[in-house]
């Protein structure tokens, strides 16, 4: 078992990285109707639109959201209490930050755009705490098995694929150098590994996958 959570911290140590956000209040920002993505001065990038699922990390933290028309908008889970107190699921939003890949942004700022308040990115504040070390964390994780089709690849900062939302909503994270089958959308898709179900749904880390809960092959010698 022992060996199992250093190689699954390994992969989360790889996968989940933080960054820190603040929300900030603004005076009333213009109502405009949802908009595709479309550049912004001084390499920005803007995202537009109404805000479908809030996604999670296999933590049960918030990490960014997912807009109807299926952008993603990418944000530090360090401070997702204070992106949880601008912005609902349903709110009409903008997202200014780094395009990564086409539809998928990581943001510096988001904005509720019927309220104008804004979240911002920045460094956690001094004397906070430092957070655990992921082979601490991995341990409050729980067993979680999903299963159903891809509706949406998630990628990293070079696009390549390390994740995807099935049509449930679950959300499933793995490295990117494990992926040994097909996850275009309408695939068949399933996973076992640890993660946290709570209100916002299902994420995980996959230790096993495969076209089904029956077909799951592991990513790692000591997978279960």
């Amino acid at each position: 078992m022992s060996q199992f959570f250093t190689a699954l911290s390994a992969a989360l140590a790889f996968g989940l990285c933080s960054l820190s956000v603040q929300a900030q209040p603004h005076g009333p920002a213009p109502q405009h109707p949802p908009m595709p993505a479309r550049p912004a001065p001084a390499g920005q990038y803007v995202l537009e639109g109404q805000v479908r699922q809030m996604l999670i990390n296999p933590y049960g933290e918030v990490d960014g959201l997912r807009l109807k028309d299926g952008s993603i908008v990418k944000f530090p889970p360090h401070m997702a209490e204070a992106l949880l107190a601008a912005v609902k699921v349903g709110d009409a939003v903008r997202a200014i930050g780094r395009a990564q890949t086409r539809g998928t942004v990581q943001a510096e700022a988001i904005i509720q755009t019927a309220t104008g308040r804004t979240v911002y990115e920045q460094p956690p504040l001094v004397g906070e705490g430092r957070a655990l070390p992921p082979h601490l964390r991995a341990q409050r994780l729980q067993t979680q098995q999903v299963e159903g089709r891809v509706d949406a690849v998630l990628t990293g900062p070079r696009g390549e694929a390390n994740g995807v939302i099935l049509g449930d909503g679950s959300i499933v994270r793995f490295p990117p150098e494990s992926l040994r089958l097909s996850i275009q959308p309408g695939a068949a898709f399933a996973a076992a590994g640890m993660g946290t179900r709570n209100e916002f749904g299902t994420s995980l880390e996959a230790v096993s996958m495969g076209a089904s809960l029956a077909a799951l092959q592991p990513l790692y010698d000591r997978a279960p």
